[in-house]
């Protein structure tokens, strides 16, 4: 009897519940923050833009004016199994993913 009584109170609280998100929205940083760079990546002739942040490179990916749209592509990106930032620029935000091989060009990082 405990145990159906139980079942029944974990159910009737799951429903009245709104859904969990399944993973936190990726933080927005300060362009300020970060250093800009470019790199070059293993299989792209030309350097990329990038930025440097706590030791790592992050490619350039895109732009996006609106912060929904932003973390929409943000979330794709990590679901997929990138680790990815967003930085927050005059008139929107930018979208970055992680290279774990990429190549700083000529010690080129400035803020």
């Amino acid at each position: 009897m405990v145990t159906h009584s139980s079942s029944q109170i974990s159910l009737a609280s799951s429903s009245s519940q709104l859904p969990i998100p399944p993973m936190e929205p990726t933080p927005i940083f300060s362009q300020k923050l970060v250093d800009r760079c470019h790199i070059l990546l293993p299989d792209t002739p030309k350097p990329t833009s990038a930025i440097y942040y706590e030791g790592q490179y992050y490619a350039y990916v895109k732009f996006f004016p609106t912060v929904e749209t932003a973390r929409q592509k943000a979330a794709l990106l990590a679901q997929r199994g990138n680790s990815v930032l967003l930085t927050r620029v005059p008139k929107g935000l930018v979208l970055w993913v992680y290279e774990p091989d990429a190549q700083p060009v000529s010690s080129s990082v400035s803020k």
